[in-house]
């Protein structure tokens, strides 16, 4: 879909380049989406090689261009010239353009992306420290797929290794008696189990016993193993689902042995010319790809010849690739060298890679999150406080809302404030998670962009009639032209978060555009306005924008706040 904007502007820049010529004068550099204007002229170049002033060289630019174009306004900052087209003129297409269905919505594209996210170990509730896992990875197939791509997600779940061995003793060594979540239940043999194996000989043994039995493609104990992971993985997908986030597939290590796909990597991995052995271990020697230290040596079998997780993880990629066209890891900054190895081990059998997404991680006020600490905050926990906090400034702005109303509500914008609190921070970016800021009805938050969304609705609902239906007026306010100019950026917001991986682009614009629509409402009035139905079809297109946009963002649009 062309943008009508977009191809004004291309139209306008080209008959500048061709005044330039006429007047023989350099060529000028053209922003093509300045601060202020629709497009701005750089005059520093010339002024130099004309010997004159850039304001100077502005001016006579201005002039000329004035009286040559259809230009409605230049305005001279410094050595810029900053031009406003004529918007009038453009309105129709404009109106027509934001009216359609697909408006900011990429073409669909033969390519089937497979985003794997979360994938955080099954044994015991997820924690906020990870939650910018689950919720970039949600957003960015959101994006994927609002952008016309074949999008799949999916959850790998570690249900072999050391961790999960003994969540498997835990649970059969303290069976658990208690009640509520059953992730919060299975968590307790965790630790218990946990604590036996640093403080028990004989414990250590049973658990490694049960790793190298699982390694070596025991049925009896991936079944065990693999059931205790289940478990706790429904409790855990209780919470998921809370916030929104729902893999559509749970690929389980413990399948890449069962299908013989781990043993496929081991024969390929020794047929490189960087395999060696060091007591019956097979490894990479990865000295010539630039790895030095303890990492030089990429272990793929064990002395016994069973496989690590590396070696999984190069058969688990593998896999993919036979179901995605791309693939792209939502990881966290601890996993950058890990990322790498696995790279240069795919790429020496000839193999696709996946791209990579970094996140750094959230910190509360008191510090990092720690378990030994005691500054670990459950998700749930996350998520019971915000919709309680959200409750509580609910009912301080509106007495009316009440009952199952205010439940639903305050779910949506807690839940909402959490996700948007996340994303609008770069990923790999760290940052402070404050309550302040992500239920902060007035600012740059989740709430503040939900409440457009409602003022939208209301005035919409005020409307009884339509007012010079197709009218447009002579002339904007200034506020009318900064919504429309935001409302036309939607589609290539969508496109440069999309293809850069910049979900946070996302929260950064519907914030400028909740902003706008406000200044908007307060200097134009709309309902029985001399143009009404001109700015009614301005509030119109700004809720279904707003609509997509907190949709993107796996953020419900509420009708009322």
């Amino acid at each position: 879909m062309t943008n009508v904007l977009e191809k004004a502007r291309a139209e306008l820049k080209e008959i500048i380049i061709e005044e330039l010529s006429k007047l023989n004068w350099p060529e000028l550099p053209i922003n093509s989406d300045p601060i202020e204007g629709d497009l701005s002229i750089i005059c520093f170049p010339a002024a130099k090689k004309m010997n004159k002033a850039p304001e100077e060289v502005a001016n006579e630019l201005a002039e000329h261009l004035l009286k040559t174009t259809s230009i409605k306004k230049i305005e001279i900052v410094n050595g810029y010239c900053n031009i406003t087209i004529d918007w009038i003129n453009l309105m129709p297409k404009i109106i027509d353009e934001l009216n359609t269905d697909d408006f900011g919505k990429g073409n669909k594209k033969n390519k089937k992306i497979l985003i794997e996210h979360t994938s955080a170990n099954a044994t015991g509730p997820l924690h906020i420290g990870r939650a910018r896992n689950p919720i970039i990875g949600d957003t960015m197939a959101r994006l994927l797929d609002f952008s016309g791509y074949q999008v799949e997600t999916e959850y790998y779940v570690n249900d072999m290794g050391r961790q999960a061995c003994t969540l498997a003793y835990g649970i059969e060594k303290h069976p658990n008696k208690g009640e509520g979540k059953i992730d919060y239940q299975l968590v307790e043999c965790y630790k218990k189990g946990t604590v036996d194996l640093e403080e028990s000989k004989e414990a250590k043994k049973d658990i490694y016993d049960l790793m190298e039995e699982c390694e070596s493609g025991d049925v009896e104990s991936l079944t065990k193993v693999n059931g205790a992971s289940k478990k706790v993985l429904e409790g855990m997908k209780i919470s998921l689902d809370r916030l929104g986030v729902t893999p559509r597939i749970f690929t389980y290590e413990s399948e890449l042995i069962t299908s013989g796909a781990v043993q496929k990597v081991i024969s390929l991995l020794q047929n490189s010319p960087l395999c060696n052995e060091e007591g019956g271990a097979l490894y990479l020697d990865l000295e010539e790809k630039g790895i030095a230290g303890r990492n030089q040596k990429f272990f793929f079998t064990r002395k016994n010849g069973l496989s690590l997780y590396t070696t999984r993880d190069v058969a688990y990629h593998m896999n993919k690739f036979e179901r995605c066209d791309e693939a792209l890891n939502i990881l966290g900054e601890d996993h950058k060298l890990q990322g790498k190895l696995l790279t240069i081990a795919l790429q020496e059998i000839s193999q696709p890679v996946p791209k990579s997404m970094f996140y750094s991680f959230v910190s509360l006020p008191g510090g990092k999150m720690s378990t030994r600490a005691g500054r670990v905050v459950y998700l749930d926990e996350m998520m019971d406080e915000a919709v309680l906090l959200a409750k509580r400034e609910i009912e301080k702005r509106r007495k009316d809302i009440v009952g199952k109303s205010l439940e639903e509500l305050s779910e949506k914008i807690g839940i909402g404030a959490i996700r948007y609190n996340i994303i609008r921070i770069q990923s790999d970016k760290g940052f402070k998670f404050k309550w302040e800021e992500a239920l902060n009805f007035e600012g740059d938050s989740a709430p503040f962009v939900m409440y457009s969304h409602a003022r939208a609705s209301s005035i919409l609902k005020k409307i009884k009639r339509e007012n010079n239906e197709g009218v447009i007026p002579k002339e904007l306010h200034l506020s009318e032209l900064k919504l429309i100019r935001t409302l036309m950026k939607f589609p290539s917001i969508v496109a440069e978060a999309t293809e850069r991986m910049k979900p946070h682009k996302m929260p950064y614009y519907l914030q400028t555009l909740s902003s706008n629509f406000n200044k908007f409402y307060r200097d134009c009035p709309v309902v029985d306005a001399e143009y009404e139905w001109f700015r009614k079809e301005l509030v119109i297109s700004t809720k279904k924008v707003l609509f997509e946009g907190l949709g993107i963002l796996g953020i419900d649009a509420p009708e009322i706040m």
